[in-house]
């Protein structure tokens, strides 16, 4: 699953990769809110901010 979310990834747009970012940042948000998170969910969207960081600096 990894190297298919890295390939995604790589094809957003710069504002699709703000997007995400903003959906992983308002996913765990809301789902921190609802009160005993599930920290697998919360770790695949910080994996998420991982992969899309690197990429933002790539195309600086």
């Amino acid at each position: 699953m990894g190297l298919l979310i890295e390939s995604h990834i790589k094809s957003l747009s710069e504002n699709g990769l703000m997007l995400l970012v903003e959906d992983a940042e308002r996913r765990i948000g809301s789902h921190v809110a609802c009160g005993d998170p599930v920290e697998e969910y919360v770790d695949h969207q910080k994996y998420i901010f991982s992969l899309v960081q690197p990429e933002l600096e790539r195309r600086k």
